[in-house]
This record gives structure tokens, sequence and C-alpha cells, in this order.
């Protein structure tokens, strides 16, 4: 874990996000633990700090076409790749060391995110010219943060330190780790619940933190609280079931009409999404949109074209008949043309190209792909959808059988997607068909294993039914173990902290 920054910081939000009036604030400073708190423009930028890290979800990382939402899609058995240096073959074969590419990355860079809450936590309450409200505001939207951080931590590696003070020595650096229960019960749950209480507002188009965007968090936390490991009681279902419904009666978020809008950039932090990354271009541009194109095809303007995450075959082909999702240039695509810049005027590939596979269009900004070369679609963390069907589950667990706005949840993404109504209310259908619909229209943005791990279930995309995750055996004949439950620390981390264990079968 990497504090230094804590002893002499740089608050510096330019490029955080796009197009709106507090990405652009200007530097304040150097700030030390030290400083005195004067400025309102530095109490903003402070709280600011807390977003800084936010893209460790898809963060590019070391090594050629690779990013940090890589590690959590190849563990699916949904996903493969046509980019050797994003290491495909470690997870296919269930081979993933403490030397594996990306973990360092989620390690490094959420502890950072959390010593950057725990800074600004420390020092934001000494801003005395500030109104009471005003700061209770900020501690809302950094607690939400370092939230979201550790829901990352302890779901990737299991039990970590727990962190919550500055830490300005190195003689504090080497913590042990901490249960995971420990870690919801004592920082998760606790800041999400005062975050909630903080009066933020409901929506955001700015990019900031919003009270839709706690509850959407702490909807899914108490989802997995009551889940695998922590099996936390049911009664948490019922916890996640009123935080989703709440976003749901707010009537502020709605489904997009059209998938198409999903990859607009003209609509990021609007309607169905619900807390996103910011992305701008010219400050930070989104690397996912080149990473899923067909490798080297020299369809886009991008430098080059990754085929890092690529969907299997099986998954695309397990979508019912007639799902909108399913269709050429919706979630996913085969087809396209040659980009002018790559190609001889009068090739046939300027017209038209097949690639003989599929490939994710969820992430296709077309303007990026045929004229910038560069990405302001923000990634998205919840959108309304996702809410809809955690609200969906949570409420037929914690009631035994699907209420009315539990149906109509479900089916408002069955009605998008262009299928019949779902009407068995009972609890085993309506689970199953809630899990169904959660990996035809979330995957591939980080939610598919991390529902794996806590139902211990995954679909065969064969036969459509769920079987345990221990002793399946995947598409590339390897079988799933209770190691890989866990993902491995960090090499370079077990060697700076001897206090750190390693996940057992690493």
């Amino acid at each position: 874990m990497k504090y230094k920054a804590l002893l002499s910081y740089l608050l510096i939000c330019t490029g955080f996000i796009s197009c709106n009036d507090f990405l652009d604030i200007k530097p304040t400073g150097t700030m030390t633990t030290d400083s005195e708190l004067k400025s309102n423009e530095s109490a903003l930028a402070l709280t600011n700090s807390a977003y800084r890290n936010s893209h460790v979800t898809n963060r590019m990382a070391s090594g050629w076409g690779t990013g940090t939402m890589l590690l959590l899609e190849y563990m699916t058995d949904k996903a493969t790749s046509e980019n050797s240096q994003s290491n495909i073959k470690d997870f296919q074969d269930l081979t993933i060391s403490s030397r594996t590419t990306y973990l360092e990355d989620w390690w490094k860079y959420c502890f950072e995110g959390i010593a950057d809450c725990n800074l600004a936590l420390a020092k934001i309450k000494e801003f005395n010219s500030l109104g009471e409200d005003v700061i209770t505001q900020y501690v809302g939207e950094i607690k939400f943060m370092r939230a979201y951080y550790y829901f990352y931590l302890v779901r990737i590696f299991g039990d970590v330190p727990k962190i919550t003070t500055v830490q300005s020595e190195l003689s504090e650096l080497e913590v042990n780790r901490s249960p995971v229960k420990e870690i919801y019960d004592e920082i998760i749950i606790p800041d999400l619940l005062e975050a909630e209480k903080a009066g933020l507002p409901f929506k955001e188009e700015t990019g900031r933190v919003s009270t839709g965007a706690v509850k959407s968090l702490l909807a899914d936390v108490y989802l997995t609280y009551t889940g695998y490991p922590v099996q936390g009681g049911s009664q948490y279902y019922a916890e996640s079931a009123k935080r989703s419904l709440d976003v749901i009666n707010s009537n502020q978020y709605a489904l997009f009409d059209t998938y198409e809008e999903l990859w607009s950039p003209e609509n990021n932090n609007k309607k169905e999404f619900i807390f996103q990354v910011q992305y701008s271009l010219n400050k930070r541009s989104n690397e996912v949109v080149c990473l899923v194109l067909p490798t080297r095809s020299g369809m886009s303007a991008f430098n080059l074209e990754f085929g890092s995450l690529i969907p299997t075959a099986e998954f695309v082909e397990s979508y019912a008949e007639g799902d909108k999702r399913k269709e050429e240039k919706q979630f996913f695509f085969t087809t396209y043309k040659g980009h002018p810049n790559k190609f001889s005027p009068g090739a046939p590939e300027l017209e038209f190209m097949d690639f003989k596979g599929y490939y994710i269009h969820k992430f296709f900004d077309k303007n990026a792909i045929d004229v910038m070369g560069q990405s302001d679609l923000n990634w998205t963390i919840y959108r309304y959808a996702d809410v809809l069907l955690m609200y969906a589950e949570a409420q037929v667990n914690a009631d035994g059988s699907a209420n009315q706005t539990a149906i109509n949840a479900v089916n408002q993404i069955r009605a998008r997607a262009g299928l019949i109504p779902f009407t068995d209310t009972g609890k085993d259908k309506f689970v199953k068909e809630v899990w169904d619909q959660r990996y035809f229209e979330l995957c591939y943005e980080n939610k598919m294993w991390f529902d794996i791990l806590r139902t211990r279930v995954i679909r065969n995309d064969k036969t459509g039914n769920y079987l345990p995750f221990v002793g399946y055996k995947t598409r590339w004949g390897k079988t799933y173990t209770e190691t890989q439950l866990l993902f491995p620390l960090p090499l370079r981390e077990m060697q700076t902290n001897p206090n750190l264990e390693q996940n057992p079968g690493y």
C-alpha cells in the first residue's frame, strides 16, 4: 500500500469528469496533513479528491491493451480474448497467481482511494467557514466513495486491512487483514447509512454522488451481505429491497427507450444512469471502447483495436429467440466497415467486413470509432436496469413470492428486449428469471462475476440451468474449486507488508 500521497497531497481534479463545472476546477495548490484550511474551493477540491481513483473499475493496466475490468470478466466462463498480452490463459487454465496482471492495480488504486477519503474526512470538518449542511453533504460524498472502494476490495480479495485514519508514518503501514464481515459492519454499511442521510440531491447529472447512487450501492451491499461469504441473514433482503424501491419510487430514473442510447456519450449521467465513472475528451479517454473491438481489424480511428474482451459464442447464442439484445449491433456485432485511414481507396473492406464471430457492442461509441479515436463515453457503475433487478431479487426472497412491483420491474427489462411478460410469481422460478435477466442485461459490465460469488452458482449456457460454482467444469475443460472464490493478494503487497497472509490455494 502506498500512502506517500498523504504526506504531500496535490488536490488537482483536472480531467476527473466530463463537461461539468466541478471538473474544470483549477489547482488550489499543495495541501499537506498540516495545512491551514480556509478556502471554500479547497474544501471542494478535498471532496473531489475522493473521486480521484473512481476509475479503478476500468483503468488501463500494465500490458498491451489491458484494463482492470478484464479481471472480473475473464473468470465468468463467458468471455475470451484475442489479445495474448491480457494473460487470458491464466484465467482459462485457472493458474492465476499473485503475479497475475490486474491484481496489483485493483489493490493499489482502491487503497489509494481509501487514503484520499480518510484524509478528506479528517480535514473537511475543519473548514469553519462552510455551513453545516455543506459539510454534511461533502462527508456523504466522501463516505460513499470509501464504501465504494472497500466494496470492491472485499469481493475481490476477501479479508483486507481496515484503515479508517490517515497514515503518516511508515510504522503504520504494516496492517493485518480484517474479516470481510467486519469491513462490512464497521466501514461499508455505516458509511453508506451516513451518506444516505447527508441531504444529497436524489439525482445528479454532474457525475457527483447522489442519494440515488447511495441507495443503489446500499441495495447492492445488502444483497451481497445476505449471500456468500457473509450470509448475514435473510432480513437483509428486506433492507436491500427497501433501498432499491426508494430509487424506483423516486421517479427520477427510467430505462432508455432503445439500447443505442446506452452507448451515446450525449446521455452520460442521464435518465437510466445512476452513477458512472466520468470521461472527457482530451482529459481522460475511455479506452474500453477500443479494447472490445476485433483485434487489429482496421475498423476504427483508434491507433489499434485490441480484441481484449470477446463474448463466447455459447453465451450470445443462449439468449432467447427474438431477444433484441442479441440482434446485430445491439449488445453484440459481427460486421462493420473498415476505416479510411487504414485501407486504401477502393478497398472492399471500406464497405463491409465480416468478423466471423461475435464482439461486444455495448460500449460502441460511434463518433470515437469513426472519427475521434478517443471516447468520452462514461463507464457505468449503476444504472436503473440493475436497480430494477436488484429489487425483484431482494423482494421475492424477503417475502416468499413476487409482488406486482417486482413483476413490473422484471417485465420492464423484458419489454425493452421484445420479450413477452413473465408471470410466474413463485419464488424459485422468479429468482431464476431475475438471474437470467441479470446475465443477459448486465453482461460485461462487471456484474456477473460478483453475482456468481454471492450466489455460488453459475449458469450453464447450453442448458440454462444454474449449477454449483465449486465443481463446475468450464468451457476450457477446467474445474472451479474454492480457491477461485477469491483472487490472490498481489505479490508486491505480500513482500511489502509481512503481516499479510495469502488467500488459501495460492
